[in-house]
């Protein structure tokens, strides 16, 4: 789980999916702007990524952002996948969650995977293709009553 400054990011070398169709959508509150890609369907919601950012944030030290990190990892159950910690950079404040184990099939396996920072919280869905060795972004199929809590914890934990 250490890795050296000069690492390179993961999410560095992901493809951004093609999500034709999808709509931005916007809310604005006291505690965070949350911007998501989403796409309705017959009563199910489909959403490219989701970003929570806060503009002013209180000090803030790494160990209450590892609380945070273990917080919403418990709290995200409804997204069907356990969430581990699975890298972090103390320096820049950084906490990486992906669902471990990923789902895997003969095609690839694929993940969620939560970045949390000091003053943002990103949400998306990663496919890795053995055929083209590829990281794509791809969609998280949830109901609208699970976007619409997703969309409440990710700004509570920039609130707390």
């Amino acid at each position: 789980m250490k890795r050296t400054r000069t690492a390179k990011r993961y999410d560095d070398c992901i493809q951004p999916g093609a999500f034709d169709g999808f709509q931005p959508e916007t809310f604005q509150a006291p505690e965070a702007e949350v911007c998501s890609l989403v796409r309705r369907e017959n009563g199910r919601v489909q959403v490219g990524k989701v970003e929570a950012a806060r503009s002013a944030s209180p000090r803030l030290s790494f160990d209450r952002l590892r609380t945070k990190a273990e917080g919403l990892a418990d709290q995200l159950d409804y997204l069907g996948e356990r969430l581990e910690i699975v890298d972090h950079d103390r320096r820049g404040m950084f906490i990486q969650l992906r669902s471990l184990p990923p789902m895997k099939d003969d095609n690839g396996i694929q993940f969620n995977e939560i970045n949390l920072g000091r003053d943002s919280v990103t949400v998306q869905r990663i496919a890795f293709t053995r055929k083209d060795e590829v990281k794509q972004q791809i969609p998280i199929s949830l109901s609208q009553g699970a976007l619409d809590r997703l969309l409440a914890d990710l700004r509570q934990v920039l609130a707390s």
